[in-house]
């Protein structure tokens, strides 16, 4: 278990929660809790692997990017820039959280989150993300690169989330795939924004699912 509350990470300083690689032995899970974390030109990380059982909380934190932000080479993460980084995420009957947390990236052609490397939900897994703010310099407030699968009686839901002063809201450009499961967009409000709100640029597949 780990928990980090009330920190302030400066100077392009980053923080990295990385799951297991591969699958973790029967019975191995983690239980993360990041809260009230406030971040400047740097950003945070969460990726790989969560067996059943484990839980990521991200609550109560503000991250704000003034210019682009580097992340390591060495988590194969490449050349990526976004305040809150999502990346090649496996939920297998466990949960992530992202709560009360607003991210502002204000260079140019910001985006504030990145979900990328594709992320599946399975097995009664679950992304929850509430009352996330998110506002960018005329950039994309979050976007999504790599598919997205849902199954076995997971959810993904934003709930109560606001995204601000943008050029695209939410653009989606891997294939998106939904089975005995849910993805939500509930209360969401989006304000300033230039272009559009939601648009995906693939395929999306219900199979007994519902979006």
């Amino acid at each position: 278990n780990v928990t980090l509350a009330n920190c302030t990470f400066l100077d392009g300083a980053s923080l990295y929660v990385f799951g297991w690689r591969s699958d973790p032995p029967a019975g191995e899970c983690a239980d993360v809790l990041i809260s009230g974390l406030e971040s400047r030109f740097g950003g945070v990380v969460v990726a790989n692997r969560y067996p059943p059982g484990s839980r990521v909380t991200l609550v109560d934190s503000v991250l704000i990017a003034e210019k682009r932000v580097a992340y390591r080479d060495a988590y194969g993460l490449g050349d990526v820039s976004a305040c809150l980084v999502v990346h090649n995420v496996n939920l297998k009957g466990s949960v992530l959280t992202i709560a009360r947390t607003h991210v502002a990236a204000v260079f140019r052609d910001a985006v504030g989150v990145l979900v990328g490397g594709g992320v599946a939900v399975l097995s009664r897994g679950a992304l929850y993300v509430e009352g996330l703010q998110v506002q960018t310099a005329l950039g994309l407030c979050v976007s999504v690169e790599g598919g997205v699968a849902a199954s076995g009686g997971s959810v993904a839901a934003f709930v109560d989330s606001d995204f601000l002063l943008c050029k695209h809201a939410v653009s989606v450009r891997g294939a998106v795939s939904v089975s005995g499961s849910a993805v939500a967009f509930v209360r969401s409000d989006f304000a300033s924004t230039e272009n559009y709100a939601v648009a995906f640029y693939s395929t999306v597949s219900l199979t007994g699912g519902s979006m």
